[in-house]
């Protein structure tokens, strides 16, 4: 129920091309056509499959990147989309990879590591299973936890973008 309210929030003001104010028309920030706002950004699930270096171009091509997740309601908010528009039994890419380090995961879109901040693995390790370097959401909300996996999988993913 709380994400069909934030997807008719969202739709709401988007019809809208602006509010009066005592200095004229104020342009309302919203998220373009296929994206879901949660305060300042804009999340977007895409159903083709892909792999992650391919997902995280494609989610450049229109303007962000491959999801991070910054907060348990993020969390919640990624996994029910998933849900929605991929079925409960569906992986999807998010930006967490450890390409780069071994063991230092990092954020494709820059955001900070989540080494004190919130994270989303199975217990308080996080994946130690070598050549499995990207993450994706584990089966929506049927398991809740992330699951690191090889980046050559190809599965639908999750894009960020800042609210414009």
């Amino acid at each position: 129920m709380a994400l069909g309210s934030l997807l008719l929030l969202c739709g709401i003001s988007g019809l809208l091309t602006g509010v009066w104010s005592s200095g004229g028309v104020v342009k309302v920030p919203c998220c373009p056509k296929h994206w879901v706002r949660l305060n300042d950004r804009c999340f977007r699930v895409v159903g083709e499959d892909r792999t992650f270096d391919d997902a995280e171009l494609a989610c450049q091509a229109i303007g962000g990147n491959l999801a991070s997740i910054l907060s348990a309601v993020e969390h919640v908010v990624i996994l029910a989309l998933v849900d929605k528009e991929l079925g409960p039994t569906q992986t999807a890419w998010i930006g967490f990879n450890d390409q780069a380090i071994e063991a230092t995961f990092v954020w494709t879109d820059g955001s900070p590591s989540p080494l004190a901040g919130f994270r989303a693995f199975n217990g308080p390790q996080a994946p130690n299973s070598a050549g499995e370097d990207c993450v994706v959401t584990n089966t929506g909300t049927n398991t809740l936890f992330w699951n690191d996996v090889d980046c050559t999988s190809t599965v639908p993913y999750v894009c960020v973008a800042d609210v414009h």
